[in-house]
């Protein structure tokens, strides 16, 4: 009996990894580009907060920093949900002056 329980428990314990450790079949991940954007006219912290902040509210942005010691911010994003001319164009609405340069994978 005692075999028959060990036998079960590793059985489970391979379906259960099988279940939930491999992707869905079908499921594709998100296209993520990043892009680097210089910033003019930050003058403090709370200035890069502001751009965090404008950046992160934008549908398909999914991670931004902002370096106010070089004035640039670097912002992961879905390629299919926003360019980088409305990053920058969201940032020079916020007031900035802002250009990007595109980053290798």
């Amino acid at each position: 009996m005692p075999y028959v329980i060990g036998a079960l428990s590793t059985l489970l314990l391979v379906v259960s990894t099988a279940l939930f450790s491999s992707p869905v079949s079908g499921a594709t991940q998100a296209p993520q580009s990043r892009v680097v954007i210089t910033i003019k006219g930050m003058i403090c912290a709370s200035c890069g907060g502001e751009i965090e902040k404008t950046l992160n509210k934008m549908v398909g942005v999914v991670a931004v920093k902002v370096d106010l010691p070089t004035d640039r911010a670097t912002v992961t994003y879905d390629q299919r949900k926003v360019t980088p001319p409305q990053l920058v164009e969201a940032i020079r609405k916020a007031g900035y002056e802002a250009f990007f340069l595109p980053v290798a994978r």
